[in-house]
């Protein structure tokens, strides 16, 4: 028999495949931008996602992408420690906000990759909370500091991580 454990409101609210397709398009929206229009490659979300989410780390990347990425990641090896664990569980979430981005046109398949798609305005009654402001602008710097680094295989060994 499996028990339900029930998570916080925050984690229930940010944590289902349309939230995550907003960080994955204003991830692949900044990396266009930033590349010379390149399509983020279809690995990075699933980095994207475990960095933008998790507080800790969230909070202590560094305010520029002029940042060099290897020197940050070695000089923070506490928020290495359960990466790993963080991408594994968030694949299944990341691949949903994918496919729900893909099927409502917030994201956009393209030479391999995503690009951001339209979103709609969000109604003015609706207010988001400043941890979801907070993860949807970390998203985007990372798109941002991505577009900077080499291939998409290179950066996920930057942080530790495989394909």
């Amino acid at each position: 028999m499996s028990t339900i454990v029930a998570r916080p409101f925050e984690e229930e609210a940010l944590f289902n495949a349309a939230f995550v397709s907003v960080l994955l398009s204003e991830a692949a929206k900044q990396y266009d931008e930033k590349s010379g229009r390149h399509a983020m490659p279809v690995i990075l979300p699933y980095l994207v996602a475990p960095l933008a989410l998790h507080r800790p780390t969230r909070e202590k990347l560094p305010a520029r992408v002029t940042a060099q990425m290897g020197e940050w990641v070695r000089a923070h090896p506490e928020l290495l420690v359960d990466l790993g664990d963080r991408a594994r569980s968030l694949r299944p979430l990341v691949s949903a906000g994918v496919c729900f981005g893909l099927r409502h046109g917030v994201l956009q398949s393209a030479d391999g990759g995503l690009r951001a798609g339209h979103m709609q305005r969000r109604p003015h009654r609706m207010a988001r909370s400043a941890d979801v402001d907070s993860c949807v602008a970390r998203a985007g710097f990372l798109g941002r500091w991505f577009a900077q680094q080499g291939d998409a295989v290179t950066t996920l060994a930057m942080w530790g991580l495989r394909v």
